[in-house]
C-alpha cells in the first residue's frame, strides 16, 4: 500500500471511530481553534497540505494538525480556493521589534526572566520583553510597522508576539498590559490577515489602524478603553458577545465580564498658557467641561506626543507646572469622566522662553518639532504636509526627507493639521501610505 492510501485509509478510520463516540458539533467546534489565535489561508494551484507545511510551518508534521482541524480526507488533494483554518503557532514567522523612540524618568526593560534594567534610545526589544515606567516616567516604543505605544507613569505591559508570519506577509502582534495604561498608535494596515491585539487580565482589544487608550488597575480589577479614531473590537472570556467601539466612544469593563460603553467627554479649550510662557513656573486654564471629574495634561517636545517631558492629573481645569527649559512644545488636555473615561484630547502648542534659565535646552527654540516613525522595508522616504483647519491648500508640502522629524518656525496663530506619507522602496516592491491627520492650536 503506498504512503497516500495509508494516509487516506487511517483518516478514515479516526473519522469512523469519531462518529462511534458520537462526536456532536458542538464538541467538534471545541477542537477548533480561536479565531483570534489563527488565519484562513486560500488554496493555491499545486497546494498540498504536505508541500505547505513544508514551506510555511515550524515543524513538517503539522500538516496533521491541519488535516485534523479542516477534516481534509486527502491531505495530497486540495480544492483550488478552499479556505483552510491555519494555528499561528504552527506558522513560520520573521521575529519584528520594538524600538525605544523617547523615555523619560525610570523606564525599564527586561527580556527572557532578567532583572529590569533603564532602558536606552534605540534598544531594540522582542517577544517575551516586559516594561515598566515608574512615577513621573514615560516610555515610547516604535513597531516595525510603523504603530507607537506609549507607557505613562506607574504602568507595566509584556510584548506577548511580535512577529511577521512568512505564509501571509502579515504582522502578528499581541501586547499585554498588566497594570496603568498604554496609548497606542498603530498604523493602518497593509494586509487583510494583520492582527494587532493589546490584553489585559479581563478584556482583549483587537484594532485596524486606530489610535485608542487602554487603563487596567491590578488592584480594582476593572478595565477601561478609550477609541480616539479608527475601530476596536472588545472580547472577554466573561462577555456574552463581541463589543464594537466607534470613534469618540469609550468602555469600563469589570472583572466579571460587565461592560458599559458611554460618549467620551468633548476636548477642553484652552483659555490660559497657549503664548509664550515666561514665568519660572508654568501655568495653564482650561474650560471646565460638564460632567468632568478630573482633567490630565501631557506636555511634549512633538506633537505625535512620542517624546514626552510632563504629565499631570488635577482635579481643577488649571494647573501649574515646575519650570521647562526653553523651547516650542505641545500641550494636550483631556476630561476624565465619573466612570473614570478619559475624553478626547485637545491639542495646542506653546513656547517656553525665560531668559534666566540656566539648564541646556532640550526642546528646539527655533521652531515646532514634528517627529514620526517609518514603517516598511527598504529605504524610506517622507512627505510632510501642514494645513490650517480651515483651508485644503498645505503651507507646508515637503517632499524626499530622509529624517523622521522636522522644525518648523514662525508659524502663525491658528488651528492646524499635518500628516506623513512614507515611501518605502523595497527590493520585491515600492508601495506608500499616510498617517491620519493629526490636529494642534496655536494661541496668540
Amino acid at each position: 500500500m503506498t504512503l497516500r492510501a495509508s494516509l487516506i485509509c487511517c483518516w478514515i478510520l479516526v473519522a469512523a471511530f469519531a462518529t462511534g463516540l458520537v462526536l456532536t458539533p458542538q464538541r467538534a467546534l471545541a477542537q477548533q481553534p480561536a479565531a483570534e489565535d489563527s488565519i484562513v489561508y486560500t488554496v493555491r494551484k499545486g497546494d498540498t497540505l504536505i508541500t505547505l507545511a513544508r514551506t510555511w510551518m515550524i515543524r513538517e508534521n503539522d500538516w496533521q494538525e491541519v488535516q485534523r482541524i479542516n477534516r481534509v480526507v486527502d491531505p495530497y488533494r486540495l480544492s483550488v480556493a478552499r479556505r483552510l483554518t491555519l494555528p499561528v503557532r504552527l506558522l513560520k514567522f520573521r521575529p519584528a521589534s520594538a524600538t525605544v523612540a523617547a523615555f523619560r524618568g525610570d523606564a525599564q526593560a527586561s527580556s527572557d526572566g532578567s532583572l529590569p534594567r533603564a532602558v536606552s534610545m534605540g534598544l531594540a526589544l522582542g517577544e517575551g520583553a516586559r516594561v515598566l515606567t515608574g512615577p513621573a516616567s514615560s516610555l515610547s516604543l516604535a513597531l516595525t510597522d510603523g504603530s507607537v505605544i506609549t507607557l505613562p507613569s506607574n504602568s507595566a505591559m509584556r510584548i506577548s508576539r511580535l512577529r511577521k508570519l512568512l505564509i501571509t506577509n502579515s504582522i502578528d502582534y499581541e501586547l499585554a498590559l498588566d497594570n496603568g495604561a498604554v496609548r497606542s498608535k498603530v498604523s493602518p494596515f497593509r494586509n487583510r490577515d494583520d492582527r494587532f491585539r493589546l490584553r489585559n487580565p479581563i478584556a482583549v482589544s483587537a484594532v485596524r489602524g486606530t489610535d485608542f487608550r487602554n487603563h487596567y488597575d491590578a488592584q480594582d480589577g476593572k478595565a477601561r478603553a478609550e477609541l480616539i479614531e479608527g475601530g476596536i473590537a472588545l472580547t472577554a472570556p466573561a462577555m456574552a458577545a463581541e463589543t464594537r467601539l466607534d470613534a469618540e466612544f469609550g468602555a469600563v469593563i469589570g472583572k466579571t465580564g460587565g461592560i458599559a460603553v458611554e460618549q467620551l467627554l468633548p476636548p477642553p479649550v484652552l483659555k490660559a498658557g497657549g503664548e509664550i510662557q515666561r514665568a519660572p513656573a508654568l501655568a495653564f486654564a482650561i474650560g471646565a467641561v460638564p460632567d468632568a471629574q478630573a482633567y490630565r495634561l501631557l506636555i511634549a517636545r512633538d506633537s505625535g506626543f512620542v517624546d514626552i517631558v510632563e504629565e499631570m492629573a488635577n482635579a481643577s481645569p488649571s494647573f501649574a507646572l515646575p519650570a521647562l527649559p526653553n523651547g516650542n512644545y505641545f500641550a494636550r488636555f483631556t476630561a476624565i469622566a465619573r466612570s473614570g473615561l478619559e475624553g478626547m484630547p485637545g491639542t495646542f502648542a506653546f513656547k517656553r522662553r525665560l531668559a534666566t534659565a540656566i539648564q541646556g535646552t532640550t526642546a528646539s527654540e527655533h521652531g515646532y518639532v514634528f517627529r514620526w516613525v517609518g514603517s516598511g522595508e527598504g529605504v524610506l522616504r517622507y512627505r510632510f504636509q501642514l494645513r490650517t483647519q480651515d483651508n485644503p491648500l498645505y503651507v507646508v508640502d515637503e517632499a524626499g526627507l530622509s529624517g523622521s522629524s522636522i522644525i518648523l518656525s514662525d508659524l502663525p496663530a491658528g488651528r492646524y493639521q499635518w500628516r506623513v506619507g512614507t515611501t518605502a522602496f523595497a527590493p520585491e516592491e515600492t508601495y506608500s501610505d499616510w498617517t491620519e491627520f493629526e490636529s494642534f492650536s496655536i494661541d496668540e
